[in-house]
Order: structure tokens, then sequence, then C-alpha cells
């Protein structure tokens, strides 16, 4: 079996020491990984941890780490590893920058009509009204299917003090827009102080809920093995 497990959060350069990113710690994928690495045992043959720079590393002989910065590297390695190798899953738990850096200018280059960009590997810090336009992202879970479509794809939404009806749908929509297999629903406002709800969410609209890490991650490689069993 080889499983890509991508965690933790890309993060978008403004220069060569600044950079935008989210708060992910990645310690959900952390969990999944050792998961599957206590699960499988000898059949894993190989877990791609494709990781953010500051995600908790997962450790073994079969693990193959791939630290990732921005949208753009998870999108090429996703890619080269799914049209190069036959993955069974993907566990795509990582945080990915809804938006990028597309320019680094000022208020008073725009006001001005001056197109030119600051140039130099640090902007200096005198600048009082650095501006930051931002571009979207590319949606990198929708290639996944494309490039590997017989591949289990689980994905994950997380949503901030919504109702748990509009949750559930949101991750439906997820499942249904991207052909995954399933989708790991959660709500910030059920994270915290060592409790973690997640509702797994099936093809056919039923889900599972899980209160912790552990919990979540026992149930997803449980989950993806089954499924892949039947491939």
């Amino acid at each position: 079996m080889k499983i890509i497990l991508t965690a933790g959060g890309t993060s978008e350069r403004i220069d060569d020491v600044r950079s935008i990113t989210n708060t992910s710690t990645g310690r959900l994928g952390h969990a999944i990984g050792e998961q599957f690495l206590k699960a499988c045992g000898e059949e894993l043959e190989t877990l791609y941890y494709l990781h953010g720079l500051r995600a908790v590393p997962v450790e073994g002989p079969n693990v193959t780490p791939v630290p990732i910065e921005g949208v753009r590297d998870l999108e090429a390695e996703l890619k080269r590893i799914l049209t190069e190798e036959k993955i069974d899953a993907v566990v795509h738990a990582m945080a990915v920058s809804d938006y990028m850096v597309k320019e680094v200018t000022t208020l008073e280059k725009i006001k001005s009509g001056d197109s030119s960009r600051l140039e130099g590997n640090k902007i200096s810090s005198s600048i009082e009204d650095l501006t930051i336009i931002m571009q979207r992202s590319p949606k990198v879970i929708s290639g996944i299917k494309k490039w590997s479509p017989d591949t289990v794809l689980v994905g994950f939404k997380l949503l901030s003090h919504v109702p748990h009806e509009e949750l559930i749908q949101v991750g439906q929509a997820l499942l249904q827009k991207n052909d995954c297999t399933f989708v790991l629903a959660n709500d910030l406002a059920e994270i915290g102080g060592g409790r973690h709800r997640g509702y797994l969410i099936h093809r056919d609209g039923s889900y599972d809920t899980m209160e912790t890490n552990e919990e979540i991650a026992e149930k997803i490689v449980q989950r993806v093995c089954q499924e892949g069993g039947k491939q």
C-alpha cells in the first residue's frame, strides 16, 4: 500500500524573510500518519508525508518526507507522485492557503499609477504603507482524481462557528465537487482543550462522529483500508 498524507499549512512568500501563512500545527495530520504506521505495519510500503515547514514530523523507515512551502510546491509534488506511481489513497489534511502573493507594492505607487514592483530580497522596513495584492490559489484537491482516478481520496473542510447542518452540507458539497471518497468536516468552535470533534462524511451522506485527534485518525485509517480492500 502506498499512501500520500498532506499535513500542516502552506506559506506564501512576501520576500526572502517574510511570508503569509495560517495557524495549522499539523497535529491531526501527524496523528493520522502515526496511525497508518501502527495499523498497516508491513502492508504500508510507502507513506509520502507532504508537510508544511512547521508541521510535526512523522518518522519511520517507510516514511518519505516531502517538505512543502507554498501552494505551487504542493500542486507540483502531488502531481509528480500521483502520475509516476500507483497511489492507493490520498489523505489531504493540509491547510492550503486560499490566496497567494501576486504583487508587493505601496499605496503611494497605486495612487500615482506607478506599476513598478518593489525589488530586493528583503523589503525595507522603512516603508509606511506596504500593500500586498493577493490572487486566488488553485484548488489543489480538484486535480487529485484527475491525476489518479482510482485513488481513495479523503478531503478536509474546516469552518468556524457555523450550524451543524451547514457544516455537513458544506462537507458534502466538497465531497461531490472533487469526487472524494470521504470528507472530514470540523468546526473551530469544537476544537480545543484536548477535544476535536470531527465528522467523517461518506458518499451516501452518512457520517461517523469522533471526539479527539486520535479517534479521527483511527477512523480515517480504518475507512481508507476498508475502501482500499474493495478495489
